[in-house]
């Protein structure tokens, strides 16, 4: 938590702080690609492919992403950007899926530690666009009680807490035993317009396929076995994303037609 405006959130100084619950490019959510943790894996390959983007240039470190566009500043998954004709893909949040990436849903919160190094606290972002004083989710009840908007942001954000650090010694073990490989995929889209989707490492089938009893016992102590059948399952979805941006391009084909 670096930003510097965020602060402690209170049902005094915050008692009337409102949160806008839509996604939108407005709230900045038209990015290409999400960090995500092994305590949402499992809802996560529902909908996303789940890649890994290295943290340096000697790829020695890698943070997992759920993939949500295709290039630079887009999100397929945001409603404003589908035609109006696919009402079924549609959800009343602005977001096209029934999950969405942690980092994402928690909105304008943070968790900071307590001075005493122990206590997790919820902070607020207090220069976000999601806040209100006039619309949206509540944090606080009349009474000072907590929401349950804001039960479940907190749920949100331990799902982010609780999974930093055994995601980034999944990887590692992931990584160190040379189950990650650069991934390029060329796709042709329904207007002829080409794409290369490169940058990020993805879980090897082969080398999956290919490890030893020990390392396979190894993986399993640790809890990361399931994780890795769910990343390698997780490229499934790449389908889902060409769907989606074709489903643009054939509006915009129609619109020029």
């Amino acid at each position: 938590m670096n930003n510097n405006n965020y602060t402690l959130l209170d049902n005094v100084t915050h008692k009337d702080l409102r949160v806008i619950p839509h996604y939108s490019a407005e709230f900045g959510d038209n990015v290409a690609s999400v960090p995500v943790f092994a305590t949402e894996l499992a809802n996560v390959i529902k909908h996303y492919p789940v890649l890994f983007y290295p943290t340096d240039k000697t790829a020695s470190d890698f943070t997992m992403v759920a993939l949500l566009g295709l290039e630079a500043g887009e999100n397929l998954f945001l409603n404003e950007t589908l035609p109006e004709n696919y009402q079924a893909l549609r959800q009343q949040s602005g977001w096209a899926a029934d999950y969405v990436p942690a980092t994402v849903a928690r909105g304008p919160f943070a968790i900071g530690l307590h001075e005493n190094g122990n206590q997790v606290m919820v902070h607020v972002d207090a220069s976000h666009p999601k806040l209100s004083t006039e619309q949206g989710k509540p944090l606080f009840l009349p009474k000072g009680g907590n929401s349950d908007y804001l039960n479940r942001i907190s749920a949100i954000l331990a799902v982010i807490h609780n999974g930093v650090q055994v995601t980034s010694d999944m990887v590692s073990m992931w990584h160190a035993m040379g189950l990650l490989e650069p991934m390029t995929v060329d796709i042709e889209l329904v207007d002829g317009s080409k794409h290369t989707l490169g940058g990020h490492f993805a879980v090897s089938e082969e080398k999956v396929a290919a490890l030893s009893a020990t390392d396979l016992h190894t993986l399993h102590q640790h809890n990361y076995l399931q994780g890795l059948y769910l990343a390698m399952t997780s490229l499934n979805n790449l389908q889902t994303l060409i769907d989606l941006k074709n489903i643009r391009k054939h509006q915009e084909l129609q619109a020029y037609a």
